[in-house]
């Protein structure tokens, strides 16, 4: 017999299914056929991979213990989870054997493409200098889509609530990329010699999305939310805009992939 958070876990993975079958079936990738294609997904996408990163420290901050004196977690099982996430996208070893965050692995295969990576440079020259978020987000030039996803990231991390930044965390970030992208760059470079630090970084990201992250994730929304009718119906809500959200990202990639010029982007660091 189904407890009552099991119930309240399936009706979420129901309620989640059309959202997830779009995200799943987007007309993006059938657009991603060329190497100038992954070019194009990934000066947009590195928005995401760098706001994945603070929804990640906010998880950190909520659920773990950052302060001195150290005091004891609510759940050690779930301070696990986040701290051995924190571990692997934070300071994991890049195909050098250094030590290197996932976003930073990420720009040098941008890099190595030959992908504009000033957007994302400049993005992040604005933070570090203060501003807030969205400011910065203005000083770029940058797609719609990208802004309004990253915006409404800071927005569940600024709202300050576990239980909504965990959802975001846990159901928003549906990505089908790393066998496509592998499949791009076999018939594009054979020998594996041009596109090493995207092969690295894909093949890596394969090696450690195991079977218990998706386990834990729910396991946390268990914890974080228990018998609270109020909380189960939110994180519904931020999951579900939270895929829309990144169906539009979606969308205005696949916009920039269809509509751009036949010339391939110069490499701007």
């Amino acid at each position: 017999m189904q407890t009552h958070i099991e119930k309240r876990i399936k009706q979420i993975e129901i309620e989640l299914a059309p959202l997830r079958a779009q995200l799943r079936d987007h007309s993006l990738y059938k657009s991603l056929q060329t190497v100038e294609d992954i070019k194009v997904f990934m000066e947009h996408h590195v928005f995401a991979v760098w706001d994945f990163m603070s929804l990640l420290k906010a998880l950190q901050h909520k659920l773990t213990c950052v302060q001195v004196p150290w005091i004891p977690n609510a759940s050690s099982c779930v301070a696990r989870f986040i701290n051995g996430i924190i571990h692997e996208e934070e300071s994991d070893v890049n195909e050098a054997g250094e030590a290197q965050s996932h976003f930073e692995m990420y720009l040098d295969a941008m890099r190595q493409l030959g992908a504009n990576t000033q957007p994302i440079v400049e993005f992040i020259f604005w933070v570090n200098e203060g501003k807030r978020v969205n400011h910065a987000l203005n000083e770029i030039e940058i797609a719609q889509g990208v802004m309004d996803f990253v915006s409404y990231t800071f927005l569940t991390i600024e709202a300050g609530q576990s239980h909504l930044i965990a959802s975001a965390f846990t159901f928003g970030r549906e990505d089908v990329i790393p066998d496509m992208f592998m499949a791009i760059l076999k018939r594009a470079d054979t020998k594996n010699e041009r596109y090493t630090k995207l092969t690295y970084y894909l093949q890596r990201h394969i090696e450690l999305d195991g079977d218990d992250h998706g386990p834990l994730a729910l396991q946390m929304i268990s914890e974080l939310c228990g018998r609270d009718e109020r909380k189960w119906q939110q994180v519904l809500m931020v999951a579900k805009e939270a895929l829309r959200k990144r169906i539009a990202l979606w969308d205005s990639i696949n916009e920039q992939i269809v509509n751009r010029q036949p010339q391939p982007l110069l490499a701007v660091s």
